[in-house]
């Protein structure tokens, strides 16, 4: 009875501390700073379509928490201030959905940062939301801004931004594609010296027939650090400069990322040409924070060019992660060594993401059957039919069915022979 007692004085005392934390947390009121201080719309990015003009920018981690008064980005969301412009007679309609299909509302925002004010505080910080919510309605003539609060990504920020409008006689739809840069996150891309990775003699331009027979010539695989041990097959080929690049895999739902470039990283990634890809991406499987599972696609410039276009060589590995993401940190995350898979995934993302121009199927890869896996230097097991699809990006949408087929080589039905 004595020991029960104890215990139940304990849980009280915990609970009553609890209490008080709770309350002493609940008495603070809300403070924000002016949008002004800071060079938001300085930096924002403009573009103009016939009557409709649309500003964009993204604030920081720090820039956000400052300008709204609370940590935004820790709860997974991210604002986006918005300046529509409307020169046209009609009123005009922005369409929400369009910079983020599940958006949150500005009242929900608020909502979920509650507990940090006093009951007036929280009062505050609602109506301080809703007054600097982008509206929907832009009054003909006349400009409106606000934030529209969006899930958060690492990097450049993608979106559009749809308006619509009565024309002359019909209504008039005008879609904006924004790539913002968010203050404060140096993607690995941008530490690269383009200029410098080769020498100008040893860039050479060719044909598209000549890009084919050139790829029997390329590497077929990646090394480690030393280039004494052997990776996994390169069997993506990407034709696109560099910002059709960028643009086309942001598009896709892809994230730049931004490695420290320590020798952990150094020994254990990836080479290629002697040395590390130039750029990384990364594609999370599901929308928890929770999970590891992730798609990466690294990438390296070549010395060719197709007409003038630059020729990438580009892996993609599907980490199976654990549950959780300290798990990783203490087991690791297995691959799938179906890395056809990857490659037919990113075939078919970047189509259905209207960024593809055009595709061929190459067989100058390095086949490894099923019934017979390969290690790479780091004891993942892979097997592939040995094929390359290589793919003409386009910064620009394409149709579906506008995409060409160059018809180069059949594909490889190595597994479907042994299965």
């Amino acid at each position: 009875m004595y020991i029960m007692l104890n215990r139940r004085w304990d849980q009280l005392i915990i609970l009553g501390l609890f209490l008080v934390l709770s309350t002493a947390c609940s008495t603070a009121p809300y403070r924000y700073e002016s949008l002004e201080n800071f060079g938001l719309k300085q930096r924002a990015v403009t573009k103009q379509q016939d009557a409709i003009q649309v500003r964009a920018s993204v604030p920081s981690m720090e820039e956000a928490e400052q300008i709204l008064g609370f940590p935004i980005y820790k709860r997974g969301i991210q604002p986006v201030w918005l300046e529509i412009t409307n020169n046209s007679p009609n009123r005009a309609r922005f369409v929400h959905v369009s910079v983020d299909r599940e958006y949150f509302s500005p009242l929900e925002v608020a909502y979920m940062h509650k507990k940090q004010f006093s009951k007036q505080g929280w009062q505050d910080m609602e109506r301080h939301l809703m007054d600097t919510a982008m509206p929907r309605l832009i009054p003909a003539g006349e400009t409106r801004s606000g934030f529209i609060y969006t899930h958060a990504n690492t990097g450049t920020k993608s979106f559009n931004v749809d308006v619509f409008y009565s024309g002359t006689g019909k209504p008039v739809y005008e879609e904006f594609t924004f790539f913002v840069n968010v203050p404060g996150f140096v993607p690995d891309h941008a530490t690269v010296d383009w200029k410098n990775l080769y020498d100008k003699d040893s860039i050479r331009d060719v044909s598209i027939e000549q890009l084919r027979t050139e790829l029997r010539e390329l590497p077929c695989c990646t090394t480690n650090r030393e280039g004494s041990g052997q990776g996994q097959p390169v069997n993506i080929v990407l034709v696109a400069n560099g910002i059709e690049v960028l643009q086309t895999m942001l598009r896709a739902g892809w994230s730049e990322t931004s490695y420290e470039k320590d020798d952990n990283y150094l020994n254990n990634v990836n080479y290629l040409f002697g040395r590390p890809p130039d750029a990384v991406f990364r594609k999370s499987r599901g929308r928890s924070t929770l999970t590891t599972d992730r798609n990466e696609l690294s990438l390296w410039l070549t010395p060719l060019r197709n007409d003038g276009t630059g020729v990438w060589m580009a892996q993609i590995k599907h980490a199976i992660g654990q549950r959780y993401k300290i798990n990783e940190i203490f087991f690791g995350a297995a691959q799938d060594p179906d890395i056809d898979d990857g490659r037919n995934f990113l075939l078919q993302n970047l189509w259905y993401s209207q960024t593809l121009l055009a595709v061929a199927y190459s067989d100058t890869g390095l086949a490894v059957p099923v019934s017979n896996p390969k290690l790479d230097f780091n004891n993942n097991a892979f097997f592939t039919d040995g094929g390359r699809i290589v793919m003409w990006l386009s910064g620009d949408p394409v149709a579906l069915q506008d995409v060409k087929n160059f018809d180069w080589d059949k594909q490889a039905t190595i597994r479907s022979k042994e299965q």
